[in-house]
């Protein structure tokens, strides 16, 4: 099940096609609920089905596109606090592994009892509760709806108005992350980092070499503000809930994440402004020129 548009789909069957993939993918996790991870991978999944009808989004029936979204949404929601029950811990890990040789052999014993206690609390929640099985029911509900999915467009146009809306978006937000490097516009940069991630990879089979790689940078964007934002959760939680019985520890962990949130700041910046240097429309011309060259080729069907 690649992430991919095929050839001799139309933009219609390629989000309906698409979109059942990543349910059933969700599903699967799902059904291997005995570790957390399994919700971190649903959310991934939640992701890619939201970029790709952001990518087709211009041709598709607002109200229909606004019902579906809105499942994805909750979905997400209900996924959100064993996601990050399941993160921090193995935030903080890395974190110690990234300054390994400046602390003690085992640091942060009091923290770190906490966060597995608040793991397996939310893993019980979530199991035990009504969220597991809403969560179930609202992905077999979208995959019923997958149907009423329809792109009314064709060809390089049922993709370039999502395509130059989710660039714009992207260097929009980097230039307020920029002026005001806060957590809250940081992430929301990501969110749209994210998107066009996946959208470079449902196009990729247009110029694998080219489009692999800017994928990838845009992977390794991801990542770096993605490991800036677990952080922050991080540091907020324990914030609330250890500063009592283990104040010195929270306030070397403070420190060092000050240290390396300055370092992931950086470098998410200075590749940010490399990959956002085109113009949006430039951006989206160099793309239709590989998609023309690609539609030349012999037994080419993406549309008309």
């Amino acid at each position: 099940m690649a992430f991919h548009f095929k050839k001799k789909e139309s933009p219609t069957r390629a989000a309906r096609r698409l979109s059942r993939e990543r349910i059933g993918k969700a599903l699967d996790h799902l059904r291997k609920h005995d570790r957390l991870e399994a919700v971190h991978r649903v959310r991934k999944e939640i992701k890619k089905i939201r970029a790709t009808l952001e990518l087709v989004r211009e041709g598709m029936e607002g109200n229909v596109y606004r019902r579906y979204t809105k499942m994805l949404r909750a979905v997400a929601k209900r996924l959100r606090n064993p996601r990050d029950a399941h993160v921090r811990p193995r935030t903080l890990e890395r974190l110690v592994a990234h300054f390994q040789g400046r602390l003690p052999v085992h640091p942060f014993s009091g923290i770190k009892k906490v966060l597995r206690r608040n793991s397996r609390e939310e893993t019980c929640e979530f199991l035990k509760g009504k969220s597991l099985a809403a969560v179930d029911r609202l992905l077999r509900k979208m995959n019923r709806r997958t149907g009423d999915l329809k792109v009314k467009t064709e060809g390089w146009s049922a993709t370039r108005p999502g395509l130059f809306e989710s660039y714009r978006r992207g260097q929009k937000s980097l230039a307020v992350a920029l002026k005001e490097p806060s957590p809250e516009n940081l992430h929301e940069w990501r969110k749209h980092v994210q998107d066009l991630c996946h959208q470079l990879r449902l196009l990729c089979p247009i110029q694998p070499q080219n489009l692999r790689a800017s994928a990838g940078e845009l992977k390794t964007l991801s990542q770096y503000l993605g490991d800036d934002h677990d952080l922050v959760m991080l540091q907020r939680f324990v914030t609330r809930r250890c500063a009592r019985k283990s104040a010195e520890e929270v306030k070397r962990l403070n420190e060092l994440i000050e240290l390396r949130q300055n370092s992931l700041r950086s470098a998410a910046l200075a590749l940010g402004a490399r990959f956002y240097g085109e113009k949006p429309f430039r951006f989206c011309e160099r793309l239709e020129n590989y998609w023309r060259v690609w539609r030349a080729g012999k037994g080419f069907r993406f549309g008309k």
